[in-house]
């Protein structure tokens, strides 16, 4: 059967790369955490990554905005028409469409209505953190996107519920491919309200400290009103680190970094899982 041999979790503020000048002493130690997060991804010698992240609105819109998508391209681009202004080149990055295809029929099967994509363009949820964990660019990447932009969200409990189903598929796979997981996205930050740019260290250090002891199951417990009290907005995109967590119950987290940079709007963390 395939194996998790890896899974990370790190926020993916755009200003990371769009701002390069702006806070340099807290990007230099979060940027040295991306590269410890970098040499262990490599250590353990994935064969393919599947990465929870969320849209930008980007790939989907308010008129077809999907709970749960899969990418099954055999290419995403991240990124393309951000490219300008994340200050990234334009790439494009290999998929895993064979392991997305049996993803998304297996799902369907065990009661998931997740969406499908075979084109996507990612900004920063993927490009930024892409562009430090593998600026390679030959890693296949597995796409799960979850909404966390346009209520109503999928519940944390959900997202939990998918994590964990993940983690039964590749358990169950016939081949002996190396996994690696990855969640980007969080921690707080409020964006396009009247209070933009708010960070609330007390709260991403709870998430912290909650990850490192290994209790995950409590960020599923949290509801839409707890998170957009305490991490904002942006805070909802702790989903997909929900989704990683549960595919690996109980594992300890090791907080590699956490900053919260006023200039990248956002209270940003790395965090390596020791599965």
């Amino acid at each position: 059967m395939a194996s998790i041999v890896a899974a990370g979790l790190t926020s993916h503020a755009p200003n990371i790369t769009a701002t390069p000048d702006a806070a340099p002493a807290q990007r230099a130690r979060f940027l040295a955490a991306l590269a410890e997060m970098r040499r262990r991804l490599l250590e353990a010698r994935p064969d393919l990554v599947v990465m929870f992240v969320n849209d930008h609105v980007q790939n989907f819109f308010y008129d077809n905005l999907p709970a749960y998508c899969v990418g099954v391209g055999d290419r995403h681009w991240a990124p393309r028409g951000a490219a300008g202004f994340l200050k990234i080149p334009q790439r494009q990055v290999p998929g895993a469409a064979g392991w997305g295809k049996a993803l998304l029929a297996e799902g369907l099967e065990a009661g998931f209505d997740l969406a499908v994509s075979h084109d996507l363009e990612f900004w920063d949820d993927v490009s930024v953190p892409a562009h430090f964990l593998m600026p390679e660019g030959t890693l296949p990447i597995l796409p799960v996107l979850t909404n966390c932009v346009a209520p109503p969200l999928p519940t944390p409990r959900r997202s939990w519920a998918l994590g964990a189903f993940v983690r039964r598929f590749i358990d169950a796979r016939p081949g002996s491919e190396r996994v690696a997981l990855i969640a980007t996205g969080g921690i707080s930050h409020w964006i396009g309200v009247p209070n933009t740019g708010h960070i609330n260290p007390d709260w991403d250090r709870w998430v912290l400290d909650t990850i490192t002891e290994g209790r995950g199951e409590e960020l599923a417990a949290l509801t839409w009103e707890d998170i957009e009290r305490d991490g904002g907005n942006g805070g909802q995109e702790i989903r997909n680190w929900i989704s990683v967590l549960a595919a690996v119950p109980g594992v300890k987290g090791e907080v590699l970094a956490y900053e919260p940079v006023k200039e990248w709007l956002t209270g940003c963390g790395a965090v390596w899982l020791h599965v």
